[in-house]
């Protein structure tokens, strides 16, 4: 169970953000978020990061001073706001309308020269050089989706579209301030090169060692160019490399990038560097405009979003560590506010980023009422934020006593809201208390840390000796093996040996040296573009912060909305509108930024566990039990009655407060939601049982609305004679008229889709859909042997492919049946289902959906709130439609079947014109299957166009009805109370009006485990920053897992069909999807039982790098002796080579352990050779010794030994 914090701080910081006493809404002045010039010249101290070297920190704690807070007397209180109101005058705020042009701020671009386009009057031109970096972005880089989200804007009464900028390479924002980097320079000498950017040789740059404050991007800015295959040469200056600069080098080297150890002068490196380019035609990176670039390249994601949709009202942008993410945050507010100024630009923060604050406003702001004389400003939008809360991106220290000053104010507030951003240790000591959403992450592929470039590899590969430990020497042996010369280029190391726990930090340390080295060098520029800057210019209209509780659970709604993952921080400015903080009128459009995919694995599993206790998914009970079965067999019936599963079960006999003959019974639970765990507890109360629970629920009813949204009231028949033209759907239109030149009949065969008919489909539904992302992934080619491109339908409206089949039917019904239908009855799993709902509710018909009893709780949750009737019955899905179609013949309404129709299958189809749109040579399509209409449509549409396209469906071997289907053109028998992870797909009965379609046009089926769909899922996640259910990725685990021949060259479209993954089978999916990545294991160890063994154990644990996560002593059970015990170690690894090392070294020391679920991991005898090798080779041991042993003892007792033993 997730230890939480107090959700107090949540709900008080809630309740005291800008609101009355009474809950009234305050409508906060435009002027409130504006300053005097005195403000804006009383600069604020520099958040200080956690990450300094020795030096640094020793001045920090030299210098740190400790505040202590005393309660404010009326006096007091009345003092600040007499001096606030002095220093505030709204009546001296500047209105948009006559503010000077936002661009005017902007000042250090004179010497870029071409790299910037300029105005008639010298100076930058902002929009149109960032259009023109845009331009070159959509074709190098991805154009990431901006999609309109039906229940978030249900939920918050407005229109919400999402920018996913967490699915771009690298999966974060700043790959689009590095590209600018490359794009800038050659701007700059394109008159010289003469060539396009495509046709130019390449890069070179210099890593001066002096200048180490300047390469805080330098590895992502090549990791950039050679991902977009373009030649990279490194020269190296004379002199002493550090730790991170080695580690760069080491990575743009294995990454194909070219090292070359200069052998003059500094000098004369840039010359010959800059010689070199020339002679090539390859364009020299010059680092000194780094920032200015950057803000260029982060501003292309503006111009992307206006571009997609220009009629937004307000924009939400999450500031995560403003040593990195200045740039898309001044980028894209100076862009909206250039290109329309009465866009509201919001940035939302961390309260725990907030710390050290130094403006006294922030406490002002939570201390008295803002006027409400000056709300004309804000007729479009009215918000609830605190607009005043300003924390500089640089900005010079302050006095130490106005520093004091104000963070006694910042201390109070955090007092009186209950939010602790120290902690206190056993001895009374303070500390830093760890975050959630580690600073770490914030720079993560820039560091180096991710799934393509991981620290932990690095060091690997420096560690050549399997020591756990590396030192001087070995840096200097790698050095040496890119072609250094030691003399002249040394190493600087902090310490002699490093394991990798301090080399990783070292890495980091001297990466945040780096990014503060940078901000004083840049301080001119980036001055101009601190938050206090950008607020009293009306650049940023608001700065809204959330708490932790809060961000935690936008991570978890980010990954139930969108399907996709984010580091918790890139998902803060949905935190923003889950806080309450931020008030929007119900017609107001706004668009929330989505950003920073990487997070390491492990983090995810603990944030994921944390979010999931704050939304109702565990809970913990605690009970006082006669120490017998009976009492607990009660407790147990009642929980598992109400759909709770155990987690664990702790007895303790031995409490002092314990009555006698009773034990204390602690027992975590998993739930869906906290309605079972009301009714959960509400039935032990009645049973008589006394308890207490862990964590408190939530105490008022907005609390609850943001984790179960309340459902919608219900749609009633409609008379077509009265009803208002639905919104982009032309009813009046001509019917479609067959060869025969009469109107068609609604009821149609198969024949009838034809590539035509499929592409009038696409034109139909094309208003309801969104677009569909189709990216080539290079991860996925890489480790599959072939060119894979993901069709990514999981992120489409409700999560799955299904909104294209029911949107055709639906609509074609209402568009050329006779009949008009007057609501809508449909059987499904969950996905089928949301798509009929969703539909449904857009051309205003009553929707009734039956679905059997193992339908994830997710889907029909979201079902419901789409406004459709949930009747949940059946243990298979072809008794669910049995059901609908009684309750279809009992109302009259109109059957929408999920596969078995002409129309679905005609709208399903329309995902081959995506296919064939995108990708025109494909070579092979691999399609998950379950009732077959997907497969069907597709097949139908692809194999008219190209014969030659391979179609391969995918089944779960759990439910692998057409396995032989191609051979025997029969179906397999499945029982009906089989079930698979892949619930989506868990049809007994496929085909129908489609089944020759499945025989003749589908070239092959082939099935995967129930393991491999799991370890798929936890797979895409890691590397593609997507979530897939079961269901979803079938054909990229058969891909994975060497289920179909593929050549080298072949084109390959996978297809993620579905999204909807409920979030606790999500927790237990990632357990195993941990175990086959290589980042966690369990064994069991047997061994005698005697005191220091565990110490030996760990000890050899700490030097393979492992983790632990649990140990558990077993005594007295299994084939052990008495005086023996099996240990089972749970561990957290970095990969199998660390998990095979770490085993070795057990054998080493004569204990052989056993690895639990070893069988169910991909290529297990590959991955665990070494293990194996060295037990085999250990037991060869172990037998000649033995023998040499026996040959001992005969020779030293003769015939007094009994020999029959030793046979």
């Amino acid at each position: 169970m997730t230890k939480k914090h107090s959700r107090n701080s949540s709900k008080d910081n809630n309740n005291n953000n800008g609101t009355r006493s009474n809950g009234d809404e305050v409508m906060v002045d435009e002027s409130s978020s504006s300053s005097t010039s005195s403000d804006v010249q009383q600069q604020q101290e520099i958040k200080k990061t956690k990450y300094h070297n020795n030096d640094i920190n020793d001045n920090n704690n030299n210098n740190t001073t400790t505040t202590t807070t005393t309660n404010n007397n009326n006096n007091n209180h009345n003092s600040m706001i007499n001096d606030m109101n002095n220093r505030l005058s709204f009546e001296n705020a500047t209105p948009i309308d006559q503010m000077n042009n936002p661009i005017d701020i902007l000042r250090g671009f004179d010497d870029i020269g071409n790299g910037v386009i300029r105005d008639k009057d010298g100076k930058v031109d902002f929009i149109e050089s960032v259009n023109r970096v845009s331009s070159y972005v959509s074709t190098y880089l991805k154009k990431t989706p901006q999609l309109h989200y039906e229940l978030l804007s249900q939920l918050f009464k407005c229109n919400v579209q999402l920018k996913l900028e967490n699915l771009q390479l690298f999966g974060d924002v700043y790959v689009r301030n590095c590209f600018s980097v490359l794009i800038g320079n050659y701007f700059n000498q394109v008159s010289t090169i003469k060539k396009e950017l495509r046709e130019v040789g390449g890069y070179v740059s210099v890593m001066d060692p002096d200048k180490f404050d300047l390469q805080a991007t330098f590895a992502g800015i090549v990791l950039t160019a050679i991902h977009l295959k373009m030649k990279f040469i490194i020269y190296v200056a004379p002199g002493k490399l550090n730790i991170l600069q080695v580690v760069q080098l080491y990575m743009c080297h294995a990454r194909g990038a070219k090292i070359i150890f200069h052998k003059g002068d500094t000098q004369t490196c840039y010359q010959r560097a800059k010689q070199h380019a020339n002679d090539l035609h390859m364009v020299f990176v010059d680092m000194k405009f780094n920032p200015q670039f950057s803000l260029i390249g982060a501003g292309t994601l503006a111009s992307e979003m206006m571009e997609d949709c220009n009629d937004r009202d307000a924009i939400i942008i999450p500031l995560r560590m403003y040593s990195v993410g200045w740039s898309y945050v001044s980028a894209i507010s100076l862009f909206y506010k250039i290109k329309q100024p009465k866009m509201k630009t919001i940035v939302v923060q961390m309260i725990e980023d907030l710390k050290g604050l130094s403006n006294s406003l922030f406490a002002f702001q939570q201390t008295i009422e803002i006027e409400e004389s000056n709300q004309k400003n804000d007729q479009d939008l009215n918000y609830n934020v605190n607009s005043n809360c300003t924390t500089p991106f640089y900005s010079p220290p302050l006095s130490p006593s106005s520093s004091s000053s104000s963070s006694s104010n910042l201390n109070n507030y955090n007092n009186n809201n209950n939010i602790n951003n120290n902690s206190v240790d056993i001895e009374g000591k303070e500390y830093n208390r760890q975050s959630l959403f580690p600073d770490r992450a914030e720079i993560g592929w820039l560091a180096l840390i991710n799934d393509q470039s991981d620290l932990t590899n690095v060091f690997d590969s420096f560690d050549s000796r399997n020591q756990g430990k590396f030192t001087v020497e070995d840096v200097k042996t790698m050095l040496t093996s890119m072609g250094a010369d030691i003399s002249r280029n040394s190493p600087i190391c902090a310490k002699s040996s490093y394991s990798q726990t301090e080399f990783v930090g070292e890495v980091i340390t001297l990466h945040f040296a780096s990014l503060s080295g940078g901000e004083k060098i840049f301080q001119p520029f980036l001055e101009q573009l601190s938050l206090d800057n950008l607020l009293s210019k009306k650049i940023i209209d608001q700065l809204v912060p959330v708490t932790e509780d809060q961000a935690a659970i936008a991570f978890i709604k980010c990954l139930e909305y969108t399907h996709t993952l984010t580091n918790g921080k890139g998902s803060i400015a949905l935190g923003g509108l889950l806080s309450g903080n931020i008030k929007l009128k119900e017609d107001a459009k706004i668009v929330l930024l989505i950003s920073g995919g990487f997070v390491d694995v492990i983090d995810f599993q603990t944030i994921l566990n944390y979010g999931l206790d704050m939304i109702g998914q565990s809970f913990e009970i605690t009970l006082d039990l006669p120490d017998n079965t009976t009492a607990l067999t009660k407790v147990l019936q009642v929980i598992g009655s109400n759909n709770s599963s155990i987690h664990e079960v702790n007895m303790d006999r031995s409490c002092e407060t314990l009555k006698q003959y009773h034990v204390r019974t602690t027992i975590q639970c998993h739930s869906r939601n906290f309605e079972q765990q009301k009714a959960v507890f509400d039935n032990l109360t009645l049973q008589g049982f006394k308890y207490t629970r862990s964590p408190a629920p939530y105490s008022t009813q907005s609390e609850l609305s943001i984790i179960s949204p309340p459902l919608p009231p219900p749609i009633t028949p409609i008379n077509y004679n009265d009803r208002p033209p639905m919104v982009n759907i032309n009813i009046d239109r001509p019917l479609l008229m067959a060869s025969t030149g009469v109107p068609q009949s609604y009821k149609r065969s198969i024949q009838d889709i034809t590539v035509k008919s499929i592409r009038e489909a696409q034109q139909r539904i094309k208003h309801i859909m969104s677009p569909t992302p189709i990216y080539h992934s290079t991860t996925y080619s890489k480790l599959c042997g072939c060119k894979v491109t993901l069709m990514l339908e999981n992120i489409q409206k409700t999560g799955s492919f299904k909104i294209r089949g029911s949107s055709n039917m639906v609509l074609r019904a209402i568009e050329q049946s006779e009949e008009k239908p007057v609501g809508l009855v449909a059987a499904s799993a969950g996905n089928h289902a949301q798509g009929v709902a969703l539909i449904s509710s857009k051309v205003g018909l009553p929707c009734t959906i039956v679905c059997p009893e193992y339908a994830p709780d997710s889907k029909l949750s979201n079902t419901t709130q789409y406004g459709a009737e949930v009747i949940k019955k059946g243990k298979s899905l072809e008794e669910a439609v049995k059901l609908a179609e009684s309750i279809c013949k009992e109302r009259a309404w109109t059957l929408v079947r999920p596969y078995n129709d002409v129309d679905v299958i005609e709208g399903q189809g329309t995902m081959g014109c995506d296919i064939y749109d995108k990708v025109p040579d494909v070579d092979t399509v691999l399609v998950n299957v379950g009732g077959g209409g997907m497969i069907a449509g597709i097949a139908l549409f692809l194999k008219r166009i190209n014969p030659n396209i391979r179609i391969i469906g995918v089944q779960s071997v759990n439910v692998s009805t057409l396995a032989d289907f191609k051979q025997t053109n029969q179906l397999r028998y499945i029982e009906p109370a089989v079930l698979s992870l892949a619930d989506g797909t868990n049809v007994k009965m496929p085909g129908g009006v489609h089944t020759q379609v499945l025989h003749d046009l589908v070239d092959e089926y082939v099935t995967v485990s129930e393991n491999e769909i799991a370890s798929t899922i936890v797979h895409l996640m890691y590397n593609s920053r997507t979530v897939s259910e079961g269901a979803g990725c079938l054909g990229l685990a058969a891909l994975l897992h060497h289920k179909i021949q593929v050549r080298k060259d072949e084109r390959v479209v996978v297809i993620i069909c579905g999204g909807n993954i409920d979030m606790s089978t999500l927790r237990q999916v990632y357990e195993y999807g941990l175990r086959s990545l290589g980042r966690s294991f369990t064994i069991h160890l047997t061994t005698w039982d005697y005191p220091g063994n565990l110490h030996k154990i760990i000890s050899l644990a700490a030097r393979a790098e492992l983790k632990v996560r649990e140990i558990r002593h077993i005594r007295g059970t299994g084939d052990i002796n008495w005086n023996e015990v099996t240990i089972s170690l749970s561990f957290y690894s970095n990969s199998f080579h660390h998990q095979n090392f770490f085993l070795s070294l057990l054998v080493e020391e004569g204990l052989f352990p056993k690895v639990i679920g070893r069988k169910y991991i991909k290529d297990h005898d590959t991955v665990y050779q070494i293990f194996d090798r060295s037990g085999e080779q250990k037991q060869k041991q172990l037998q000649e010794t033995f023998k040499e042993r026996q040959i001992a003892f005969l020779e030293t007792y003769g015939k007094q030994a009994n020999t029959s033993t030793l046979l």
